[in-house]
């Protein structure tokens, strides 16, 4: 049986009073709950937070290994835990860990999707890819981090259950680095040879150079129960793979109806900007019908 201990409850200047979900208060009282529960029957879960090497009630120091260019606007960085010890940094398919930015006048947290290392590339935890921003303040940050350079990092945070052969269908539409999270989803149910759960990525963004992930989505083709499609949202003259299925359009809500989708029997997945999860979700509740329970926002 596995002993869970009490959490440790933050001080005042854990809090960086940046509005940030969930808030490490907030953490504490539901690791409190599931303590005083822990008491009286005596039993934990498997996924206890004590047993992950990093700690949502707390910020780990990360060191950065690695920092390097990707493709236009968009940095992979990589990062090792500076102490050492016998637990794993570990995530669910979906979840996203929280960066803590200290600058001269300010303080805030940003949320990031954690990508998995490829094994072989080097030791270290995890990855994270960020796009800079014009007046960025925590992209910059980020994006302008040296080999060896501390950071602040807690977690992990989501609501996500990811349940083999609960849907005939996993619908994601995504938008920019908000492929991230479905990257994640997408390997582990091809990855589960008794999960046959058919997997749809709309993936938009703005034009070739910005393609995250192109490699590995072509590489899932040979998958039977996944497919994609690229939606640009800019025009311009590049190369196709051999039956690339990159259309230089922008996803149409038009393009959802003609796939004739069951509202019961398939889930959606949304993330990108604000304005672009509230459109397709609006579309896919209010026109095409689907209820929102079957939706999922990240």
């Amino acid at each position: 049986m596995k002993i869970m201990e009490k959490p440790i409850e933050p001080k005042a200047e854990d809090c960086c009073n940046s509005g940030c979900n969930p808030c490490i208060f907030d953490i504490y009282q539901k690791q409190l709950l599931l303590y005083n529960k822990y008491l009286e029957c005596g039993e934990t879960d498997d996924t206890s937070p004590q047993e992950n090497g990093l700690s949502q009630l707390k910020y780990t120091v990360f060191t950065v290994v690695e920092n390097k260019t990707i493709c236009d606007l968009h940095q992979l960085i990589t990062f090792k835990k500076k102490t050492e010890n016998n637990n794993k940094v570990w995530w669910k398919p979906g979840d996203h860990f929280l960066f803590k930015f200290c600058g001269a006048e300010t303080a805030c947290t940003r949320a990031y999707t954690p990508v998995k290392v490829e094994k072989g590339e080097n030791d270290s935890d995890f990855s994270v890819i960020v796009k800079q921003y014009d007046n960025g303040l925590v992209s910059s940050s980020l994006c302008g981090l040296k080999v060896g350079d501390s950071t602040y990092w807690r977690g992990p945070y989501g609501h996500y259950n990811l349940k083999p052969n609960l849907y005939e269908k996993i619908v994601m539409i995504a938008q920019g680095t908000g492929i991230a999270p479905f990257i994640t989803i997408i390997e582990h149910i091809l990855k589960d040879e008794d999960d046959n759960t058919k997997l749809l990525l709309l993936y938009c963004t703005e034009c070739d150079k910005s393609i995250l992930f192109r490699e590995k989505l072509y590489a899932f083709k040979s998958f039977w129960n996944f497919k994609y499609e690229i939606f640009l949202s800019r025009l311009n003259e590049f190369n196709l793979k051999y039956q690339e299925p990159i259309s230089k359009h922008k996803l149409s809500t038009e393009y959802l109806s003609d796939l004739k989708l069951s509202a019961g029997k398939n889930q959606f997945l949304l993330c990108g900007s604000q304005m672009f999860t509230a459109c397709y979700e609006n579309y896919l509740k209010n026109i095409l019908g689907i209820d929102k329970k079957n939706i999922v926002l990240f």
